[in-house]
């Protein structure tokens, strides 16, 4: 009886030690496959390295190819709101939902992007607060204040598709 007493202690003893050595997981981390800097995206940091290398005229000229050209603009940020948009609201041609969204660190320098994204009431309206998101859709309207510091990019997009980054997503590459 002593024995088995002795080998349990020293068995759970073991156990918890070794238990014990596994790293913690960051409960509030993003996910692996949030990474607006080396994504798929249209301002992912070798493209907005170009974009902001740009000058003014071929900017405009770069933004209006984007406008006209739908569903071309891919991003991933992480969602602050959301709202329904009244019919005869500025913004209401683009779609029933807004929600407005965050890249959380810069993607090239010091330059933040900030993202208002149109889409269908059924696109926007599960989106929580705090979470990664990546869109697909058509550049409405972007802002650039150059002379700003920090710099900022301030994008509008007519989104056609919007989902949720999880752990179990595959990365854009």
């Amino acid at each position: 009886m002593r024995r088995s007493l002795t080998a349990l202690f020293f068995t759970s003893a073991l156990l918890a030690v070794s238990g014990c050595s596994q790293p913690k997981k960051d409960l509030l981390a993003l996910p692996a496959a949030y990474d607006p800097q080396g994504a798929d995206l249209t301002f992912n940091k070798k493209n907005l390295e170009s974009f902001n290398m740009m000058k003014p005229q071929e900017r405009d000229d770069f933004v209006k190819a984007l406008q006209d050209k739908p569903g071309s603009f891919r991003g991933q940020a992480v969602t602050e709101a959301g709202n329904g948009i009244a019919a005869g609201v500025e913004g209401s041609e683009h779609g029933a939902w807004e929600t407005y969204a965050h890249v959380t660190e810069p993607v090239l320098f010091e330059i933040t992007i900030d993202y208002r994204i149109f889409s269908t009431e059924e696109l926007g309206r599960p989106l929580g607060r705090n979470l990664p998101i990546s869109f697909t859709g058509t550049l409405v309207d972007l802002r650039y204040d150059a002379e700003a510091k920090p710099r900022k990019l301030t994008i509008q997009v007519k989104a056609d598709a919007m989902e949720l980054i999880t752990d179990k997503t595959t990365p854009a590459s």
